[in-house]
């Protein structure tokens, strides 16, 4: 899985060797020798440049009159015939012509009947003999990028927060309360509620970004999923046996799949114990495995409240949580299930999820399965 970090350091690798390229091309035009190449051959050799440097760009002359683009620059709806389109690149170009300075405006386009937007950022510099050469880079997934890390960060801060101001609070109360041995033990009870949620959430931001970080698959070992489904439910007896939820399991035996089996492990018992936690006291969750074509899916059913349609999409990102209230009882991170996503992608898998309200729901992590080659013989 390609990461956030990785992406941003191609994509400035990427811009770094498009500014020095377009730096030397500058230097080469402006202090070329006495035998000058002639205006034509010079549009030429700046279309030339453009082409290596992997982003919309177009030439034009002192009248705003198009001589080059490349295929992006009209894709992006920049340029049109000879004609430029963008109003903010018009007063780049006209700002050229006064000036013998490079010039750069940042701004936003919308593309397509849905509107999508692009951010772009464009730099511009006169070639000599009355041309502006303009380059063109989209820098909308940088953005998107940006606005993820910071959303992530400020998620993070706000999600830590919270416990650890708890904590201060409750290690205040049972100093105040040193001659009171039953609230000591009340107040006891809840710092203890609150470390294991601060340590959950660390943990989980821990795997989540080892998930993103890694390419899971390069050390990826076979792994009885019978296996992981047992310590996965070895890892929510506690929680379940605390509201009376009886655990229904169909383990199987010698299904393979090839990765983490740690990872694998967590993926299983985020589900269990997000059914566990959805699910009033009581009533029955449910774990089997089905294969099918080259695939397994590990299927967990509950007979809790259910999710609304219009937040079903939402379920699996960071932080989401149907019930808050549910959340601050138990103790949940709002990582469960976004890292029961990352897993199943980083096995090249998926996770899927069927719910109705007041009927419960399911939630299926498909992943390939690894036959055996005796086994593929014998279906020969």
């Amino acid at each position: 899985m390609v990461t956030i970090e990785i992406l941003v350091t191609v994509a400035t690798f990427v811009a770094a060797i498009s500014v020095g390229v377009t730096l030397l091309f500058f230097r080469l035009a402006r202090t070329r020798t006495n035998k000058s190449p002639s205006d034509e051959s010079l549009t030429d050799m700046a279309s030339s440049l453009i082409s290596v440097l992997a982003s919309a760009g177009f030439i034009a002359d002192s009248s705003l009159t198009v001589l080059r683009a490349t295929n992006s620059a009209i894709a992006l709806g920049l340029v049109s015939g000879r004609v430029i389109r963008s109003t903010e690149i018009q007063n780049l170009v006209r700002k050229i012509n006064d000036s013998s300075s490079t010039h750069e405006v940042e701004f936003e386009i919308e593309l397509g009947s849905r509107g999508d937007v692009r951010y772009l950022h464009a730099r511009a510099v006169s070639i000599g003999s009355g041309f502006v050469l303009v380059l063109i880079e989209d820098s909308t997934e940088e953005r998107d990028f940006d606005t993820i890390r910071r959303d992530f960060i400020a998620n993070v801060t706000h999600e830590i927060k919270t416990p650890i101001g708890a904590i201060t609070l409750l290690s205040e109360a049972i100093e105040g309360a040193l001659d009171d041995p039953q609230q000591m033990h009340k107040f006891a009870d809840s710092l203890r509620r609150e470390a294991r949620r601060l340590s959950n959430l660390v943990n989980e931001i821990i795997q989540l970004s080892r998930v993103e970080s890694s390419d899971i698959l390069s050390n990826a070992r076979p792994v009885n999923i019978g296996a992981v489904i047992r310590e996965a439910l070895e890892r929510t007896i506690v929680i379940a046996e605390a509201k009376s939820i009886t655990m229904n399991a169909k383990v199987p035996e010698d299904i393979l799949v090839m990765g983490d089996g740690e990872l694998l492990t967590v993926a299983v018992k985020n589900l269990l114990e997000n059914a566990i936690q959805y699910s009033d006291k009581n009533q029955q969750v449910g774990i089997g495995v089905t294969t099918r074509n080259g695939h397994l899916d590990v299927i967990v059913t509950d007979q809790g409240i259910g999710i609304p349609v219009d937040e079903q999409a939402r379920v699996f990102e960071r932080f989401y949580r149907v019930d808050e209230s549910r959340d601050r009882t138990t103790g949940g991170t709002g990582l469960g299930l976004s890292l029961v996503k990352h897993i199943s992608l980083s096995h090249r898998g998926e996770v899927t999820l069927f719910s109705q309200q007041g009927v419960g729901s399911t939630f299926t992590m498909r992943l390939p399965r690894l036959v055996d080659t005796s086994e593929e013989k014998s279906h020969e």
